[in-house]
């Protein structure tokens, strides 16, 4: 016998005795279970356990059990342990039975997509329930009489889970969050068990959910809150959330596909809106024993509308409300439909039998008083249509927005007290015959004025009748008018001689910060979450920057004096010539960045408020002074200097001319740009890759950027990259590169268990690059709700696109022209896009192997006209105090220990 006949048949011999093992193990499992359970009969008897009634087995002989369904077989007893065993099993269906005892672990069975266990006895799950089974596509658990349990974090690793249902199975706890992970879910049912609180926004990320029952939850407080989410749930066929304690009007259904609609049994208010009674898709609907109000909803013939009793419409028939009933809706409107108004706030007169907090005379209303209702959302100009009404108290309560100047045109208002809300921007000007009582509010300098008013009318207001209250005393007026003269003769004298001293600074005024158009800040999320330490571990540090008060001046020059990067406010009024309008830049959502030069250098100069910052926004800005000064890379941008001048905080980097990617791939038309070209493209790719990996790997300690997007990558003149806004970096140490945090950062762009937990290693950037790529590759944004719903996700679309080569090239952006071997690096790079967006972050490699890939098939690049040894010599210590002494001798007045080091800036910023 030759040595490769020997060979061969030790092959042969090793891979029989493999398959006997598997076969032992899986015939062993399936004998286990024939002694646990009960009534099996003589179906499950031999040696061949493939043969067994239920059980079906992989063809070819190999032994490994595929499946095995049982359902409504009468079975009784428990399931053995050895039941995991089964890592081969794609189905177990085990429904309609009365199996007891615990539910073994199944954390084995990786190829399980079908897991039927509803209708039996089990009391109770273990602890690893739902880990391991990657491949879940179907998991039903209805009617089980399990010990109170919560749905576990583990299912946010079922990505490719469809159907979840486990009604009656004493769920118990807040709505799971954890669902919102699930891209692909598209019925959910937790019907009957013992949920709390309310459902969660993120749940507007089920875009391909169909059918959602939340109904009959037996705890006390059932399922609570507004349902405004379903509103986003465009996909949605079938709601049935019955019998809760819902609050609130039905959201905007417009473009839904909604057929069955039963809200039935919960505490809904305002009006039915048009969105609902006008979808040609619904079928029935069930909106009784709310408190629904206006006029009675008239739905198509083809709808079958339930019994709607138990509401407080105007009319018993669709006709329109009286013009009175309709403006105090417009009213309730403004605050929400509050359900403590709409349970008085009934039928089709106001006045008879009069609504809470309204009283009229001779059918007009003359008083309203709404104090203490715990109102919030803003004042309705509906008010204006009150022509009677003499008295408004809205006082002590949580009103937003703006008093509507539509109220100074009431003729017979005498009194409006609105102290004590969250009132913003300026009070209108009433007649000299109106008291206004605002005083607790957040307005401008003229809410003292009216703040005075009110305190000298404050308890006026405490009766209901028109006309109650105490008019000021002309001796009253008049003292009050010589004591503000002589206010205000003082704060002339003191603005006199501030002026004299800061003749300069006078010319410094606060500029607006409204968001840039091109990228809503609703985009950005900043969700306080759980704070902690990763796997236990005491190294790893809180939250950077909680320790420093970003408001306290003195601890900012005590932090970064010694580093020589403050600059006086004078340099920086001269380099922006005052902060013009017209060196505007752009705007982020804590600042306004300006344009300027110093002695003929650019700068950009990012400028805040801390006012108006705000905790989060202060202690970004101190993450940018302390992260940039620590770290300095070709393709990170770096910082020239900072000042603190009152509430002002201001930044200063270099002037780059190239803009933000984003401009150059989604904002073509409003930036005026060229599309990139793939080279080019791969250039950006590949220097951000680069910046990313020495952040992570290459700097003197680890930093996690959080907020990796287009915007925040910038360009220069030959489109060389650069990544930037540092405010919301995280520092993780070596030891352990992954803490728990608050989730900061920018839809789309969130890695999957950041958003759902908060934990935040590098794999966060990683899974950020990954969309980026992609934005790159499609030439579109990661979300786009101009497209139809199941395109909207970006990510979801690629990795769905790949699969077929030819779609793929279609969806590629149209502008790219194409050689063979551009294409075959497009393919590598869409390759490691997919790898990058992994739903599991030890499936994403690090930036270092994106690094190594991408810079294998970009070629090396040449400056088309700046010299780089020049660039590094003007960067050097001695360049720097060069420009220094530049600035000095054009009368900027810059101490001496002020220096600077290179940094990069773009056109807009965020």
């Amino acid at each position: 016998m030759g040595r490769e006949t020997r060979r061969r048949l030790l092959l042969l011999l090793l891979f029989a005795a493999a398959a006997a093992v598997a076969e032992s193990s899986d015939a062993d499992a399936i004998r286990d279970l024939a002694m646990s359970v009960s009534a099996l009969g003589q179906s499950w008897a031999g040696d061949n356990v493939c043969g067994f009634e239920g059980v079906t087995c992989e063809r070819g002989g190999s032994g490994k059990v595929t499946s095995l369904n049982l359902a409504d077989k009468g079975l009784a007893g428990t399931l053995p342990p050895s039941l995991s065993t089964l890592t081969s099993l794609t189905a177990l269906q085990l429904q309609g039975n009365a199996l007891a005892g615990a539910v073994p672990s199944l954390a084995g069975m990786g190829s399980l997509t079908r897991l039927a266990l509803d209708g039996n006895a089990f009391t109770s799950l273990p602890a690893d329930f739902l880990e391991g089974l990657t491949s879940l596509q179907y998991l039903s658990m209805d009617d089980l009489p399990l010990q109170p349990w919560s749905v576990p974090d583990a299912i946010a690793n079922c990505s490719s889970l469809d159907t979840f249902s486990a009604s009656n199975a004493s769920i118990a706890g807040a709505f799971p969050a954890v669902l919102a992970s699930l891209a692909s879910l598209r019925y959910l049912r937790l019907s009957y068990n013992n949920l709390t609180g309310g459902l969660p926004p993120m749940l507007s990320a089920l875009i391909a959910m169909e059918s959602l029952q939340l109904n009959n939850q037996k705890s006390d407080e059932k399922l609570s809150g507004p349902i405004d989410v379903i509103g986003s749930m465009k996909s949605l066929k079938l709601l049935w959330i019955q019998s809760n304690r819902f609050m609130g009007p039905i959201p905007d259904l417009s473009g839904s596909q909604l057929e069955s609609f039963n809200v039935r049994d919960n505490m809904l208010t305002g009006v039915v809106p048009a969105s609902l009674t006008g979808l040609v898709s619904l079928k029935n609907v069930t909106l009784s024993n709310n408190n629904f109000q206006g006029p009675k909803p008239k739905f198509a013939g083809t709808v079958f509308p339930a019994e709607d009793t138990g509401n407080g419409f105007c009319l018993k028939s669709s006709d329109p409300c009286a013009p009175l009933t309709t403006t105090l809706l417009e009213v309730a409107a403004g605050f929400g439909y509050p359900y403590e108004l709409a349970k008085t706030w009934i039928g089709n007169n106001p006045c008879d039998p009069a609504w809470s907090g309204v009283v009229c005379v001779s059918s007009d209303v003359v008083t309203i008083n709404l104090s203490n209702k715990n109102l919030s959302g803003t004042i309705s100009p509906a008010f204006a249509n009150l022509t009677k009404l003499g008295r408004l108290d809205l006082s002590n309560n949580n009103l937003m927005g703006v008093i509507p100047d539509a109220l100074t045109t009431l003729p017979s208002l005498t009194v409006l007290n609105v102290a004590n809300n969250r009132l913003t921007g300026q009070v209108p000007k009433f007649k000299p015959s109106v008291s206004v009582l605002a005083e607790g509010n957040r307005f401008g300098e003229s809410s003292d004025n009216s703040g005075g008013g009110g305190r000298s009318d404050g308890g006026s207001l405490s009766s209901n009748s028109a006309g109650g209250g105490k008019r000021k005393s002309n001796t009253g007026m008049i003292i009050g008018i010589i004591v503000a003269v002589i206010l205000l003769f003082v704060c002339i004298a003191l603005l006199v001689c501030h002026q004299k001293k800061r003749k300069n600074v006078d010319k410094f005024r606060p500029v607006s910060t409204k968001t840039s158009p091109a990228e809503s800040e609703m985009m950005k999320i900043q969700v306080v979450g759980t704070n902690g330490n990763s796997n236990g571990s005491s190294a790893v540090p809180t939250e950077l920057y909680s320790h420093v008060s970003a408001a306290n001046s003195a601890n900012i020059a005590e932090l970064f004096e010694s580093h020589g990067m403050q600059l006086s406010m004078e340099v920086l009024l001269k380099a922006t010539n005052n902060f013009s309008e017209d060196c505007i830049l752009g705007r982020g959502g804590f600042g306004v960045v300006f344009k300027g030069n110093l002695n003929g250098k650019l700068v950009a100069v990012k400028r805040c408020d801390s006012g108006t910052m705000g905790t989060k926004g202060q202690q970004e800005f101190l993450a940018e002074i302390d992260v940039l000064r620590k770290v300095r890379h070709r393709h990170l941008v770096a910082l020239l200097g900072y000042c603190t001048h009152g509430n002002e905080r201001l930044l200063v980097y270099e002037y780059m001319s190239g803009g933000t990617l984003r401009e150059h791939l989604c904002d073509l038309q409003q930036s005026g740009y060229s599309p990139l070209t793939w080279t080019q493209r791969m250039t950006i790719a590949l220097d951000v890759a680069r910046g990313i990996e020495y952040l992570h790997g290459l700097a003197q300690e680890t930093f996690i950027h959080r907020d990796l997007k287009p915007s925040n990558i910038l360009l220069d003149q030959d489109l060389r990259a650069k990544v930037s806004d540092f405010g919301l970096v995280k520092l993780a140490k070596d030891m352990d590169k992954s803490l728990m945090t608050r989730i900061a950062g920018t839809f789309g762009y969130l890695a999957p268990e950041y958003a759902t937990t908060g934990k935040v290693t590098t794999k966060v950037d990683v899974y950020a690059y990954g969309v980026i790529l992609m934005e790159m590759i499609a030439g579109r944004k990661v979300l786009d709700d101009s497209l139809p719903d199941d395109e909207t996700h970006l990510v979801t679309i690629f990795r769905r696109n790949m699969l077929d080569k030819e779609k793929f090239r279609k969806f590629v952006d149209p502008t790219l022209e194409f050689s063979a071997e551009a294409w075959k690096s497009l393919l590598e790079v869409a390759d490691l896009a997919r790898h990058c967006t992994a739903r599991e972050p030890y499936q994403r490699p690090d930036m270092c192997h994106c690094v190594n890939r991408l810079s294998s098939l970009v070629d090396q690049w040449k400056p088309t006209d700046v010299d780089e040894d020049d660039y590094e010599g003007e960067t050097s210590e001695m360049g720097l105090h060069q420009q220094l002494e530049k600035w000095r001798s054009d009368d900027f007045t810059i101490s001496d220990s002020d220096t600077f080091s290179s940094f990069n800036m773009p056109r807009k910023y965020n």
